[in-house]
């Protein structure tokens, strides 16, 4: 247990220097203009959730390990699992809300509706992460209701297994979790990525026709984001399937997989910043 722990500290400690690479790095081009690109505010925002999830899953790990619920009861567990729920769904939309960003700004269409929203995105960007986070404040405050100590004579038992999975409201929380910041987010990158990469093919195919090399050379820009948004969706795809099929053994073997979930959050939040960086 203890070759674990060390084990997950500098997992957790490699890929929080990533997150914070990225948020030094912004905060200095901000302390010098005094402004961030959208791109850069998401950029920014998907770095300081995952750095949060770090820090919460590292108080969790503590307190999971030493039975500080022992003491402090279920309330230890309702504040963390609140917290990493909160800032890893959170830091998801902020994913998907990149990939839209991206879409809306590199597409080419003569639609009135989109030229409006061409337009406008870069104002609504912040908008659009503060409204996630309160939506995601909303969406994962009901956990506290759902954690619950079970009665057993031994302290450490009592610590270890601290979710009621028969919960009469855990299955329906569960659905309506996965949907709304799980199958959601994922959707909005699907859509905005592909097409992102059917515009390119499109203008590659033009660009391929009259062989003008100026404007191949431009869209590079375009054809590397593209690869970074399929990269993040590839990331995040395997991060939700690694947490369903947890989530799912869990049901069976409970106390004993409860770590593994934790630590199945941070699949994401360990190779977004490396993909953002490169």
């Amino acid at each position: 247990m203890e070759l674990q722990s060390t084990q997950r500290k500098r997992f957790g400690h490699q890929k929080s220097q990533g997150n914070l690479f990225i948020v030094i790095v912004n905060y200095q081009k901000f302390w010098r203009t005094r402004t961030l690109q959208p791109s850069e505010q998401i950029v920014s925002c998907i770095a300081v959730s995952n750095i949060l999830v770090v820090i919460v899953l590292a108080v969790w790990f503590t307190g999971f390990l030493l039975g500080v619920c022992t003491y402090l009861g279920a309330h230890v567990y309702q504040v963390t699992d609140f917290l990493v729920i909160l800032f890893s769904k959170s830091g998801h939309w902020f994913t998907a809300w990149l990939c839209f960003f991206y879409c809306v700004k590199i597409i080419k269409v003569n639609w009135r509706i989109f030229m409006k929203l061409k337009q406008s995105i870069s104002s609504l960007v912040s908008f659009l992460l503060i409204a996630t986070v309160l939506c995601n404040f909303g969406v994962a405050y009901p956990v506290t209701y759902i954690i619950r100590s079970l009665n057993t004579t031994n302290s450490n038992e009592e610590c270890k297994d601290y979710h009621i999975f028969g919960h009469e409201y855990l299955v329906g929380y569960a659905v309506f979790l996965s949907v709304i910041t799980s199958l959601l987010p994922l959707v909005l990158m699907l859509i905005s990525s592909l097409g992102i990469v059917v515009f390119l093919l499109k203008h590659s195919k033009n660009m391929s026709k009259t062989s003008n090399t100026t404007s191949g050379s431009r869209s590079e820009g375009p054809t590397a984001v593209a690869k970074m948004l399929v990269s993040l969706i590839i990331l995040y795809m395997v991060s939700v399937i690694s947490a369903l099929v947890t989530n799912h053994v869990a049901t069976v073997i409970q106390s004993s997989m409860v770590v593994i979930i934790a630590s199945s959050v941070c699949i994401f939040s360990a190779g977004s910043s490396v993909i953002l960086i490169v």
